[in-house]
This record gives structure tokens, sequence and C-alpha cells, in this order.
């Protein structure tokens, strides 16, 4: 009877000394899942066996497929970040996952492209690609935080992937061109040196100005350099408080001098303006006297380490202006048959080359239309022009002479 109890209890100390083991391997199993791809992972899979971690990977890399497969079919086959969209012809298709990495460079012009077949007014990604340039979601709703030139360019880069006479995409593509130098300009400055403030300053202004109004990085950015350029000055000059700080949150710290049952006027608080992660503008922390704070907030309607508290005024417009759209000449095909450039210009267009493969600049000219007089791409107009010294090809003027390739 020893000997049959002994022989039950020990293959149920085995049973149970086995569940343990696969408890164990299944919870290092799913530590290593949340660790995919990173050497703390690894060792923990190889800890719960090679078997389980063969089985991780192959499960993770099936379901990436399954997951691709499905984006596919749903339209959705090329990841953006942050964005929107509108429909003006079609229905817009607008891919439009979480907001832009912040402060993004606008990404550079792709390089040439065959010439098309043939052109088409829109399509329903370069309608997607418009709403993003007018600041819009698909439902024509106002994007939280406005244009973004990097989703802008991905949404035509992908109109002009599926056909590259796309009327629409290439405009907007040229839009984004004439604007990626300030913009570029102004998100490699830093805002915190107070060197660099003014060129961040000018080249917002610019880009609300000449490239896009619902550009509203533009406008936090220029209010960031605004407080870093205030703040130089020790202490800031509190007159000048609500202007500055219209439209922030800011919270408010400890009390830094003045008696501690009571706070005056004149005891200074600290103060922090929250960020802007959308944009990678960080906060700031200073000083304001208290007196200051009840002219921002009002007397007795904050409290020392508590907020954040919003401050009257507008950081960004309420009602930005439309940007400049394309004209019903953008959007028209070039008559020209395609494949029958000749070096001069279609029928209508001015005739001032002053030999064959030559054009001269008229008034009115811009690349992009020079190019559809050629019935040839902007960038194969760019590339073939582009070792000409003295040639931008974001300002081009009356009388310059341009190689049509």
């Amino acid at each position: 009877m020893d000997q049959i109890s002994k022989t039950v209890n020990s293959f149920l100390a085995s049973i149970v000394g086995v569940g343990l083991i696969c408890f164990a391997s299944f919870i290092f199993l799913l530590a290593s899942a949340q660790l995919n791809n990173s050497l703390l992972g690894d060792l923990l899979a190889r800890v719960a066996g090679e078997t389980a971690r063969t089985a991780r990977t192959e499960s993770f890399s099936y379901w990436g497929r399954v997951g691709a497969e499905v984006a596919d079919g749903l339209g959705y086959g090329l990841p953006l970040t942050g964005g929107g969209g509108t429909g003006v012809i079609i229905t817009p298709v607008v891919i439009v996952p979480t907001a832009p990495p912040a402060g993004t460079p606008a990404p550079a012009a792709p390089t040439a492209t065959p010439r098309p077949s043939s052109f088409v007014r829109s399509s329903p990604y370069s309608e997607g690609g418009l709403l993003l340039w007018r600041g819009l979601d698909a439902s024509q709703q106002r994007l939280p935080f406005g244009v973004s030139l990097k989703n802008v360019a991905q949404q035509a880069s992908y109109a002009l992937q599926q056909n590259q006479g796309d009327l629409l995409a290439i405009w907007l593509q040229n839009r984004i061109r004439q604007c990626e130098p300030l913009y570029n300009q102004m998100v490699q400055a830093n805002y915190q040196d107070t060197s660099q403030t003014q060129t961040i300053i000018s080249a917002a202004d610019t880009l609300i100005a000449q490239c896009n109004p619902r550009l509203l990085e533009a406008y936090a950015r220029k209010r960031w350099a605004t407080l870093a350029t205030w703040l130089a000055q020790v202490p800031p000059d509190e007159a000048r408080a609500a202007e500055v700080l219209g439209g922030l949150k800011i919270l408010i710290g400890n009390k830094l001098d003045g008696p501690a049952r009571q706070t005056r006027p004149q005891d200074t608080v600290e103060v922090s303006v929250q960020s802007v992660p959308e944009f990678a503008l960080s906060g700031i922390t200073f000083r304001l006297t208290a007196g200051a704070l009840d002219a921002l907030l009002g007397a007795d309607k904050w409290q020392l380490n508590s907020g954040p508290y919003p401050v009257p005024g507008l950081l960004f417009p309420e009602n930005p202006a439309e940007p400049a759209l394309p004209s019903e000449a953008d959007l028209t095909p070039a008559t020209t048959a395609p494949g029958t450039t000749t070096g001069q210009p279609e029928a209508g267009a001015s005739a001032s080359s002053a030999q064959p493969g030559i054009y001269i600049v008229q008034k009115g000219d811009t690349l992009y239309n020079i190019a559809r007089k050629f019935n040839i791409t902007p960038q194969a107009l760019i590339d073939a022009n582009k070792d000409k010294v003295g040639f931008n090809p974001d300002y081009i003027t009356i009388g310059m002479e341009l190689r049509i390739p």
C-alpha cells in the first residue's frame, strides 16, 4: 500500500512539475512577445525554449502578413503618419493613421519618373491629398493640428504611384516642393537658441502667407520662438505676458519667495507652459509674479501647484484662410498627344524659343505650366536644368532659358 501511495504521489508530483514548467515557459513567452526584436525578448524566448521562440517568430510573421493583406484589401496599403483628406471631384481615399513625427522635415521631392503615357484630372488618392492640403479630414472636418506637409507629400506620391499622369497629384507635389525649403529651415532651427528665433519667426510668417495659412505648426513654432525671445530678458517684461502666453496652457508650481502663509502680488511663482508634442515643442519653465498671474487668469482663479490653466487668447486662428487651390487649367490634361514632344511648345503656347529644345520663360509662366506645354513631368524639366548656373525650380524669371528634355 505504501508503495502504491509513493508511486501515485511521485506521478502527481511529476504532473505538477511539468505544469509549472509549461506555465513558466508561457509567462516567459508572453514577456518576450512584448519585447519582440529586442535582446531581452530573445533571451526570455530562449529560456522558454527554442520551439517556443520559433513559434513566436513564425506567429508574428504570419499575422503580420495577414494584417498587410487585409490593409491592402481595404485600400490602406501605404501607411502614413497623421493628416486628413478631401473630395472635390470623386470620393477621396485618405490614408490617416497617427500624428506625424513632430518637427519632421518635409520629404524631398521624388526623383524623375518616366513620362506618363496619359494624364488624368485627378484620382481618389490625389483628392485625398487635396483634403490634407486644405487641413480637412475625409468628412470635411478640420484636423485639430492642421496641415501636415509630410502627409500631403506622401499622399501625392502614392497617387502618382498609381498613375504618373495624375495632374492634381503633380500640382500638390509642386506646392510641397515650393514650401519645403522654408519649412525645413523652420523646423531645423532651434527655438531655444535666441540667435535662431528670428529665423523661425520669419520662416513661419512666410509659410503662412505664401505656402498654406492652415499650417498650424508654423503658428506654434513662431510662438515658441517668441517665448524664447521674451524669456531671454530676466525678468521677462510682464506687460507682454498676455500677448506671449495667450492661447497656451500653463501649470502653476511652487511659490519661490515671500511669506509662507499668504501670496502677495510681488511674490515670485514658478510657471510652466505645457508642451505640444505633436510639433516637438517641449514645455518651458520660467518665473512670474503672483500679480502677473492674477492679470492673466483672474484673481483667486488659480492655486499653487495646480493646473493646467488656459490663458485667454488664441494660439491658432479660429478660421484660417483657405490655401491656394489648383485652377481649372492646372487640372486640364494637355491636348498634345502623348509622346509627340518635339522640343517646341504645343499649339497656343508661347513660341519664343531661341532654338529647338530651348524655351524662354514668359510672363505668367510656372515650371508646372511649362512642363505641361511640352507634355513632360515637372521633375523631368527640373532634372534637365538642375546643372544650369543660378537655376532654382522655385523661382524662375522672365527671359530665363530652360532646356526641354
